[in-house]
């Protein structure tokens, strides 16, 4: 069996982005950046099945040589390969574009199971997985918090908004994570070691130009200062007065 973990670059949960001049972008300079969290889900899953199955397991990401240090941290928890698809401003791709690299990876590596994050946390889409899915005729299921491996199908319990579903889906699979899944662990000297160590195939691919680009970013409204109500009587006052809704 193989598995093959597409991860993107995001910036830090904790960082202040602000728009870049031109306003088409975000300011990528001093701002710290890491594997989309959703992802490390899916890279943990990845390994779980190494250790219990015997599957093989490669990493997927697209960008430039920063990208190298976030597949590297994968290799560091466990990954057996890296492969990283060269592009000088992957933050421009779409997630159709997305979609493509990695199905257009996933036939050269003959993959059984490909696993994503639910979404990425740059730009909120959820897209990835379905555009991959398609791209291949593959099998998708999302949002899954939790996987049980049977001959030739996968048993997902999956997270929707009515509550939770169980599905069952042929071989091959894409399935997103969800929070939940497992615990992704830290990597270890040990670990941090090996990757430092191991080769990051580098591969190009032909992109199809989908016509989708980004306009503006603005930052958001700044936040209204905080009103402390000391009674019920407050209370309703300001949402006749202020809020309007009384």
């Amino acid at each position: 069996m193989k598995v093959l973990v597409f991860i993107k670059r995001v910036p830090d949960t904790a960082a202040v982005i602000k728009p870049s001049q031109d306003g088409k972008d975000i300011n990528r300079s001093d701002i710290p950046f890491i594997i989309n969290p959703y992802d490390e889900f899916a890279i943990e899953e990845a390994i779980m099945l190494k250790e219990s199955k015997g599957a093989e397991t490669v990493v997927l990401s697209v960008g430039d040589e920063d990208v190298k240090e976030n597949l590297r941290r994968a290799l560091a928890m466990g990954i057996d390969r890296a492969i990283l698809v060269k592009h000088p401003s992957y933050w421009n791709l779409n997630p159709a574009q997305i979609g493509y690299i990695v199905s257009e990876v996933a036939k050269r590596e003959k993959a059984d199971i490909i696993f994503t994050g639910k979404l990425t946390i740059d730009d909120y889409t959820y897209a990835i997985a379905p555009y991959i899915a398609d791209a291949l005729g593959y099998s998708l299921v999302t949002y899954a918090t939790k996987i049980e491996y049977l001959n030739g199908k996968v048993k997902v319990e999956r997270e929707t908004d009515l509550g939770s579903e169980v599905w069952e889906a042929d071989l091959p699979v894409v399935i997103s994570a969800e929070r939940g899944l497992n615990e992704p662990r830290l990597p270890n000297m040990k670990g941090i070691m090996m990757a430092k160590k191991k080769e990051i195939e580098e591969i190009e691919i032909g992109i199809p130009n989908f016509n989708y680009h980004i306009e503006t970013f603005t930052p958001p409204p700044p936040r209204k200062g905080v009103k402390f109500l000391n009674s019920v009587d407050e209370i309703i006052k300001v949402l006749k007065e202020e809020v309007k809704i009384l």
